[in-house]
């Protein structure tokens, strides 16, 4: 509209560009909004069907553990739960072998169950049950190193150990999350406001300011 001034009264004066493609932006959804909607439920539909297969599902559960601010939460949240079931089962008497086999029952993230599994089939081959938590990468170097400790002296202890430790460990993380959740939304805002300057009010203040009346008039 305040374009459409400009031009009635013969001002050269243009409205900022970025003004100009948004409106543009806005006329295309308002006149083809029903491609973006069918798109979009297309895509979440997409989404929810290939979650469901056996290899969505896997690469699900393993962007949930490398997601951004809240991967390692989850993670450690995970192996806090399922480090607490073989230390119970430990407890109660199971060797190491039959302990990570009844715990598994307590995981439900595919990764985490692909890992549990490893080291099962670490063990039956003579080799190291740590390793597939140190090769995935998602274990810490210090849980690992713990729990080699663990095994060369008292694996009961050091995993007692080892949840008090993951505990302090979640805590740190929870409170890093707190902290950058704000910077995260005072960062969405400012974009938001400096979006709203430059698009609405930049041509109120140039119309309010009255300068576009000079060029119609031919100063």
């Amino acid at each position: 509209m305040i374009q459409k001034i400009f031009d009635q009264v013969g001002s050269t004066d243009q409205l900022p560009a970025v003004t100009l493609w948004f409106s543009d932006v806005l006329d295309m959804v308002a006149k083809y909004w029903l491609v973006p909607t069918i798109i979009l439920v297309a895509l979440t539909v997409w989404l929810i069907l290939y979650i469901r297969t056996p290899r969505g599902k896997f690469r699900f559960h393993n962007f949930k553990y490398r997601m951004p601010l809240f991967g390692k939460l989850i993670y450690a949240i995970d192996f806090s739960r399922f480090t607490q079931a073989v230390l119970m089962n430990i407890k109660n008497g199971q060797r190491i072998q039959d302990a990570l086999e009844t715990s598994k029952n307590v995981v439900h993230n595919l990764v985490m169950l692909s890992i549990v599994e490893s080291a099962i089939n670490n063990i039956l081959i003579g080799r190291s049950w740590i390793e597939p938590f140190e090769k995935s990468g998602l274990s810490t170097p210090m849980i690992t190193e713990m729990l080699k400790i663990g095994m060369q002296s008292d694996i009961q202890d050091m995993m007692e150990k080892l949840l008090e430790y993951m505990q302090i460990d979640i805590d740190n993380i929870i409170q890093k999350i707190m902290k950058a959740l704000p910077q995260i939304v005072y960062s969405i805002v400012g974009v938001m406001l400096i979006f709203l300057t430059v698009v609405v009010l930049v041509p109120m203040i140039q119309v309010y300011m009255g300068s576009w009346m000079f060029s119609a008039y031919g100063f």
